[in-house]
């Protein structure tokens, strides 16, 4: 069983018995070796089952930052993506967050950059959302939510409906808090 936080934000050397790599195959690997070449992980998945909590991870993608695991994302149906809720709410070093579809519909651009007048005619834009702790998260409806967020000291959490032709699902991104050493 591999725990989600507990390995995240860790180094490919030191998860090298839980992580197969499949970015390149083994030859290709053995070859950079006997080159020198110390290849960056850039694709791997887990040898064993994956672990949110108590929720166990079925669909899932590692994103690495220089050899470290930095977010580890994961798709649910929306009972699953109830339950995850429910539990994290009741997780204390949590914080929670959300905004509504509507919310994001009614706030205006906000313009950052104006590059227009220049040859580039680059314009940068953003939208600004205010979180009012006072309202009420609605839990029947949470595809009513453009996202919703959970945010400790060291871990980031975002979930936003994602949609194809034929269903909707939720997609959680999960992630250390940064830190500058990180980016060295």
């Amino acid at each position: 069983m591999i725990q989600l936080l507990e390995i995240l934000g860790k180094d490919y050397k030191s998860l090298k018995d839980v992580i197969i790599r499949t970015d390149f195959d083994s030859e290709t690997l053995e070859s950079f070796s006997k080159a020198g070449i110390n290849a960056p992980v850039s694709d791997g998945k887990f040898n064993g089952d994956l672990y949110f909590f108590t929720f166990k991870i079925e669909k899932y993608k590692i994103e690495f930052l220089r050899n470290k695991i930095c977010q580890i994302d994961f798709i649910e149906d929306k009972n699953k993506t109830l339950e995850i809720i429910d539990y994290l709410r009741t997780v204390k070093d949590f914080e929670f967050k959300f905004i509504s579809k509507q919310q994001v519909e009614e706030t205006e651009w906000e313009i950052m950059e104006d590059n227009t007048e220049e040859e580039s005619f680059t314009e940068f834009k953003r939208k600004r959302f205010e979180f009012d702790p006072s309202s009420q998260f609605d839990a029947n409806n949470i595809d009513k939510y453009s996202f919703m967020a959970f945010r400790s000291d060291d871990v980031n959490i975002i979930i936003k409906e994602e949609f194809t032709e034929n269903r909707s699902f939720f997609v959680f991104e999960i992630y250390k808090s940064p830190n500058i050493e990180d980016f060295n």
